[in-house]
């Protein structure tokens, strides 16, 4: 099954749980369905385009005393000794902890048992409160000679409302757990869901959500956890993302949650279809750079045809147009050229700005007075609605710097709904956009010189 923006048949996709292992990547996942009660989906594929099915992997109780009678929560995957262990967080709000850590085991990671001694963690309430305990992410940290467990917390010696930390268990066998005080408490926001840490260039990642994905980085491990602005992966459309390691790659795995009503103006709602991966790259500064990842480079190359741009239409401005490059210089205001693509596709092309004020990006959709606008510019990557009267504020938007004429890949992918964008292997943009449902594509030029060159364009199959 095509894994842009994969989702099962009669479900959404919530928080992902990816583990990768020889060879293949696992994605468990929260699925958003007619059930109440929260499982744990299971999907599979060899090379991050394709997906197959497999049955759930872990399921509510049906006993309403236990654990994880009314849902199974995010969690881990671990494999140790031959054995894969799951821990995951049970959710019975009748119980006194009604968030706890559960464990259960495999050997194929397709049929589970759980553990009998459930739940294996509860609060201590000498440093947590007893409500939020949950979302527990298993490593083994090769600093300590041990299996960490980082937990979704609060931290109830902080006087302030924003109390979220991330509580830290320790064991030698993943059996038998000692409860420390937080790993890290920063009275960031209320809870610090999702938790994942990985090291990348002697550095320390951790990474939480609370609406949006973030991290911290620790040169040594855990003395002062360091913040970047921007400290997010993307817009709160990717979300609860976490990551493995493909054994040459961190890859960030998020969903892209559906809006209220199919509306543009509508709420962000839990769920919706799987994000494209990311890829994060290390900077020298410490901070993580995001980029497609070559599976979907190589498909584009050996799917797409050239966009020539001879074949479109100049609508205002100043145009150079060749059949693979075309040139606008708008010092005095914007230059437009109509393209006329699938309702949806995905489009690469090097841009080159040249000069300090330059603006360029694209027009998604457009027609009758209608449409989104993608703007690219020396400060940041947006999304808004299109307006004839004039630009409005943006829906979205994400910080970028680029040097003077520095050639910039763009990845754009517009799919049902979905909008993303990767910008110079840099930084990634997503969001939803729901009228009109298909228009023409639009390049616009403002306030400077931006050249284009080897645009290549694909259609993408219909998104359900």
């Amino acid at each position: 099954m095509n894994g842009f923006h994969f989702r099962p048949k009669d479900r959404l996709i919530g928080d992902m749980i990816p583990f990768f292992w020889r060879g293949e990547y696992h994605l468990f996942y929260l699925p958003r369905a007619p059930e109440a009660r929260h499982c744990w989906g299971h999907l599979v594929s060899q090379n991050l385009l394709e997906w197959q099915e497999l049955p759930d992997a872990i399921a509510p109780s049906d006993e309403p005393n236990k654990p994880d009678a009314v849902g199974c929560w995010t969690g881990s995957v671990i494999e140790h000794s031959g054995v894969f262990h799951c821990f995951y967080t049970g959710f019975n709000p009748q119980s006194r902890y009604p968030q706890t850590i559960c464990h259960a085991v495999s050997d194929d990671l397709i049929h589970w048992r759980k553990d009998e001694a459930n739940p294996i963690l509860v609060p201590d309430e000498r440093w947590y409160e007893p409500q939020d305990w949950r979302d527990p992410f298993v490593f083994f940290n090769p600093e300590a000679g041990e299996f960490w467990i980082l937990i979704c917390a609060r931290d109830k010696r902080v006087a302030f409302e924003r109390r979220g930390c991330i509580a830290l268990a320790t064991s030698k066998d993943l059996q038998n757990w000692k409860i420390h005080e937080p790993l890290w408490s920063g009275s960031v926001c209320w809870a610090a869901e999702c938790p994942d840490m990985f090291k990348l260039d002697n550095r320390w990642y951790l990474v939480y959500s609370h609406g949006v994905t973030r991290y911290r980085w620790s040169e040594k491990f855990g003395e002062v956890w360091h913040a970047f602005f921007p400290d997010t992966f993307d817009t709160e459309f990717v979300a609860a993302a976490k990551t493995l390691f493909d054994g040459k790659r961190q890859i960030l795995f998020g969903w892209v949650g559906t809006l209220e009503g199919d509306s543009d103006f509508g709420a962000r709602q839990w769920g919706g279809h799987m994000a494209l991966p990311r890829e994060l790259v290390p900077q020298p500064d410490g901070s993580l750079a995001v980029k497609l990842p070559e599976e979907f480079e190589s498909w584009q190359a050996e799917n797409a045809n050239s966009l020539q741009f001879r074949s479109c239409e100049p609508l205002c401005g100043s145009w150079q147009l060749e059949n693979d490059a075309a040139t606008a210089n708008s010092p005095n205001g914007v230059s437009v050229l109509r393209c006329d693509v699938p309702a949806d596709f995905f489009l690469s092309v090097t841009a080159i700005p040249k000069g300090e004020t330059v603006e360029f990006g694209f027009l998604l959709r457009m027609g009758n007075g209608k449409g989104h606008k993608i703007v690219i510019d020396k400060n940041r990557v947006a999304l808004m609605r299109w307006s004839s009267w004039g630009d409005v504020e943006p829906k979205l938007s994400r910080p970028i710097n680029w040097r003077d004429c520095e050639p910039l890949k763009i990845h754009l992918i517009v799919h049902g709904s979905i909008v993303e964008v990767f910008v110079g292997d840099k930084v990634s943009l997503a969001g939803r956009i729901y009228e009109p449902k298909r228009g023409w594509l639009g390049i616009h030029v403002a306030n400077g010189e931006v050249e284009l060159r080897s645009a290549k364009i694909s259609p993408l199959p219909q998104l359900y």
